[in-house]
């Protein structure tokens, strides 16, 4: 399956936002059953791309913290695999966390 950059540009801000609400539902105790729905949708979508098994992570996560299982283990995989993601998405969008300027020369202001 080929994704144009735009499509994984897409899917990895999707996971992102889910990823980062998943990390605070989690922190406040609230309920993640929206949540897990919408992470299985993307999930789904993101089948054969960089996004699939991170999203998958999540997803197990996710999972276990519904059915109140203990989640230590799942955070760290969940961490270990954005960091993997995040890894390959800088490949092609750079500017995602490090600043434009940061690609070539600059001035300090």
């Amino acid at each position: 399956m080929s994704v144009t950059l735009a499509e994984t540009d897409a899917l990895y801000r999707r996971y992102k936002a889910l990823a980062l609400a998943a990390g605070a539902a989690l922190v406040l105790d609230a309920p993640v059953d929206e949540l897990a729905e919408a992470v299985g949708a993307l999930e789904e979508e993101a089948v054969g791309t960089h996004c699939a098994e991170p999203a998958s992570t999540l997803r197990r996560l996710l999972d276990r913290a519904r059915a109140g299982e203990d989640v230590v283990s799942d955070l760290e995989d969940v961490r270990a695999s954005h960091r993997s993601l995040r890894r390959r998405i800088w490949t092609t969008q750079p500017c995602e966390y490090v600043p434009c300027c940061a690609r070539g020369p600059h001035e300090h202001r």
